[in-house]
């Protein structure tokens, strides 16, 4: 019996893990399994905090494989120091907890989920468009993804 609540993925839920994914070029961030020319379907977004946490569901993200993201789920100290390595260190770290405290963020988020929808799908065109000009020049570094609260849908809190 499973006490795990089912949590309605939306468009903006859709946008953000096809940006996550796409910016680190469809590779598992911690095997490097390559999924470019795979069902992309393998590869997954995998959230620090739940999706249930408004406050960060649009926050960092980490693009991994099926098999990585059950042992991250697993393992919650590996999971900590590779998402920490990944948003940048235990600074990032503090901020992004804080982060998901802040209640206001989450009801703002929550609010305006169509508007965060919408910018993730910018960025989504984006990616593409960074990812087919690397692939012009023979490159694939990593892209960064922006998070809605660092553009035009910056919100306090």
């Amino acid at each position: 019996m499973s006490f795990r609540k089912s949590i309605s993925r939306n468009q903006a839920d859709a946008h953000f893990s096809y940006c996550t994914r796409a910016a680190a070029n469809w590779k598992c961030v911690r095997c490097q399994k390559d999924y470019t020319d795979r069902n992309r379907q393998g590869i997954q977004c995998s959230h620090f905090i739940g999706r249930g946490n408004w406050a960060v569901r649009y926050d960092h993200a980490l693009s991994l494989c099926a098999t990585c993201h059950g042992l991250m789920e697993a393992n919650p100290i590996e999971h900590t120091r590779l998402f920490t390595e990944h948003i940048g260190g235990e600074d990032e770290l503090q901020k992004y907890i804080q982060r998901s405290e802040c209640k206001h963020r989450a009801q703002w988020a929550k609010a305006n989920w169509q508007a965060i929808s919408k910018f993730y799908l910018a960025e989504r065109k984006r990616i593409d468009s960074l990812r087919e000009q690397q692939a012009k020049e023979g490159k694939s570094e990593a892209i960064k993804v922006r998070r809605y609260d660092e553009g035009p849908l910056k919100i306090g809190g």
